[in-house]
Parts: structure tokens; C-alpha cells; sequence
């Protein structure tokens, strides 16, 4: 099943040869990480990339006085990592954890570098993931600027549908970079109750 999963979300990024991906499914660690284990810690230099399985991570940086603020959530067939961590080989500005019970496939930088001299399909994928990843950013930040929190609210919904249920309101109020009383009154005005 999870083969199938991983290799179906390769393709619709990228046609991926089967022989191709059955060399580099040799190469994966299959990985369950428990809710509140971290996969990466903020300062360790980062030498891996993970596949979300099943459950949901968030990536997070905490400040010097100890708040935390979210950057991303990944869920089900996402790809992530700390990009700047893994490509400039320097500690991550951000932890990685997971929010729920999940799985994951894990595979190493130097894996994903010999697979560029295997076929070209592998830097395409590689492109395209790195061509997702900044489109995502530079969308949050212009959300961040010019819209408002309900904006960026509905915003969340959209990119994440249904994980407004499935993790705790305040993670989401950090994402959106407001209070969790501001969220919960954005819920309540647009008819999403606390509950």
C-alpha cells in the first residue's frame, strides 16, 4: 500500500520509469514517529528528506524567549524537509515534529545526489519539489502582508482542507500569526465553533 502511495505522488509531479523507482524504494527507510517526537531539531544540520505517510508534521522556530511560531504543516503525501539545512549544509533555523501518530519515508541527501546521475527524471522531481516549496513561501509571506487574518484564515482551510479537525486551534493561530482568541473569533463570525 505504502508503495503504491509513495510511487502515485512521485508520478503526478513527474513521470518516474518503474525501474527507476524500484531502485530508489531500496533506498527508503520506512519510519513510524510517535505525536511530539521531532525528526529534526532546530541547529542540527539536516541530511534528509521525508514522505508523510499518514499523520502531520509541523515545522516550527522557536524564538530566544521560548514562544514558537509555525511555518508549514505537512500531511499525507507531502514531501519536506529543511531546504536551506540540507542543500547549504548548515543548522536548520527549525524544528520538524510530528503533531500525530504518523509514518513516514525517509531517504538521505546523498541518495537523492546519486539519483541525479541516474536518470533526468530525478532532477525534475528534484526542480519541481524546490519550485513548489518557493511558490508556497512567497505566497504566505504576500498572505502575511496584505491580507487580513480571516484572509489567511480561509487560505488555510483551502490549502489544508479538514486539519482544522485534526490538530489543536492554537497550532493553527500560530501559523496565522495571530492570538488563538483572535482565531477563535474568526471561527465564531464564520460560523466555525470552538468546541
Amino acid at each position: 500500500m505504502y508503495r503504491s502511495q509513495l510511487y502515485n505522488s512521485l508520478k503526478r509531479i513527474t513521470d518516474i520509469p518503474e525501474e527507476e523507482y524500484l531502485y530508489f524504494e531500496q533506498q527508503l527507510e520506512w519510519r513510524d514517529v510517535e505525536k511530539g517526537q521531532h525528526v529534526l531539531q532546530e541547529g542540527d544540520v539536516c541530511n534528509h528528506l521525508y514522505y508523510c505517510v499518514d499523520g502531520v508534521f509541523r515545522m516550527y522556530h522557536t524564538s530566544q524567549d521560548g514562544a514558537e511560531f509555525n511555518k508549514n504543516f505537512f500531511t499525507e503525501n507531502m514531501f519536506f524537509t529543511s531546504y536551506s539545512s540540507i542543500v547549504l549544509d548548515i543548522p536548520s533555523f527549525y524544528s520538524i515534529q510530528a503533531l500525530k501518530n504518523s509514518r513516514t519515508a525517509i531517504f538521505t541527501k546523498q541518495t537523492f545526489e546519486n539519483l541525479y546521475e541516474r536518470n533526468r527524471c530525478w532532477e525534475t522531481l528534484g526542480r519541481k519539489l524546490a519550485e513548489g516549496l518557493y511558490i508556497k513561501k512567497e505566497l504566505k509571506e504576500r498572505q502575511l502582508m496584505v491580507h487580513s487574518a480571516e484572509e489567511r484564515y480561509q487560505s488555510f482551510l483551502q490549502e489544508y482542507p479538514g486539519l482544522d479537525k485534526r490538530i489543536a486551534q492554537y497550532q493553527i493561530a500560530s501559523y496565522l500569526g495571530i492570538s488563538p482568541v483572535s482565531l477563535s473569533r474568526i471561527r465564531s463570525s464564520s460560523g466555525i465553533f470552538d468546541g
